[in-house]
């Protein structure tokens, strides 16, 4: 059988390999337990490896820090350019609400553009103000005329018979006009021991015959108080 074998390989050429050649096909080396002070030695003796380790490792950091910093601005910049569209888009939404409120306030048959709107809304503050402008004036002019009504003029005619005392009577008649609001204008009295009267013309905001009235009326008083003083006197 031997020989059958070392001829046939022979034959075809193949060749059986050594036991001793064959190498571990595991893709993983065994664990040699090393000493730490053997790997701290050869740590040492790899000094300028370490030292560019260590330099590596900055710059690696460095890098990264850069590049967060970056990020970090680039994401800021976004953010802000955002906000900023969105607070536009708002301005011009609210400038729209504000064109449509003034359009609806305008004429009919204005058109819906801005530009139309303005100017529409301009000429018409114009009109407006002109409008203001006339209504003030006549308004002063009812004022003044309705003043010059309110003011009433008219003459009050008195008569004494047999005057107590004519100058004390005209005084008294002047205080009651007075705190009637009435102005006296022009006074025309003629004095006697047997009539006293004036003509009074004045200008009162009241009815001239009320004015009157209460003319007589203090008139009539006063004379009567001096004609009792005067006959105490003579009793």
């Amino acid at each position: 059988m031997d020989e059958f074998f070392q001829l046939y390989n022979s034959q075809w050429g193949m060749v059986w390999p050594n036991e001793a050649v064959l190498v571990n096909p595991s893709a993983f080396l065994k664990y040699i337990n090393q000493p730490i002070g053997e790997l701290a030695s050869r740590s040492h003796g790899n000094g300028s490896n370490h030292r560019n380790v260590n330099k590596r490792m900055i710059e690696f950091l460095k890098k990264t820090s850069t590049g967060m910093r970056v990020e970090t601005t680039i994401e800021t910049e976004r953010e802000k350019s955002y906000k900023h569209m969105i607070s536009e888009r708002m301005r011009r939404e609210k400038h729209n609400q504000c064109y449509l409120a003034l359009h609806k306030l305008l004429p009919l048959g204005t058109k819906s553009d801005k530009s139309s709107i303005l100017h529409m809304a301009a000429k018409r503050i114009e009109e407006l103000q002109k409008y203001k402008e006339e209504l003030e004036r006549r308004n002063s002019e009812l004022a003044a005329k309705n003043k010059e009504k309110a003011i009433e003029k008219t003459q009050i005619k008195l008569k004494v018979a047999y005057p107590a005392s004519g100058i004390d009577s005209m005084l008294e008649v002047l205080n009651c006009l007075k705190n009637t609001g009435s102005r006296t204008r022009t006074i025309q009295s003629k004095f006697s021991q047997h009539e006293y009267s004036a003509l009074l013309e004045i200008e009162t905001k009241i009815r001239a015959a009320d004015v009157e009235k209460e003319v007589q009326r203090t008139l009539f008083e006063v004379e009567k108080k001096f004609q009792s003083q005067l006959l105490e006197n003579e009793g």
